[in-house]
């Protein structure tokens, strides 16, 4: 039982960091000296690159878990591991959708 809490907390402690760099970083290419375009051009680019690392990152879990037979909640892990995979892409998506609408807001009034 000890073991499974310690998974937990290592699990949940692995996405918040990757949610909270994400944020971080973000937020401060937002405070960036750099023009609007360009900096949201650099978000964009960068979001992008967190997101296929998550995916490749949930890609190894899971085959991980497949390949070695596990143990008898590996199944539950995995549909963990999916659920806050899709959360943070989700997240991810929708950070760029109001990035590439604020890019048109901005090139509009330009």
């Amino acid at each position: 039982m000890k073991k499974k809490s310690q998974d937990r907390a290592t699990r949940t402690g692995v996405y918040s960091a990757l949610a909270g760099g994400a944020v971080g970083f973000a937020l401060g290419m937002l405070f960036a000296p750099k023009r609007g375009p360009d900096a949201r051009r650099r978000i964009a680019y960068q979001l992008e690159r967190v997101k296929a690392q998550a995916e490749g990152f949930l890609r190894r879990l899971v085959q991980s878990r497949t390949e070695s037979g596990g143990r008898r909640n590996s199944d539950a892990v995995v549909e963990d591991a999916e659920a806050r995979a899709d959360h943070i892409r989700d997240d991810i998506d929708a950070l760029l959708e109001e990035l590439r609408q604020a890019s048109q807001d901005v090139d509009e009034t330009n």
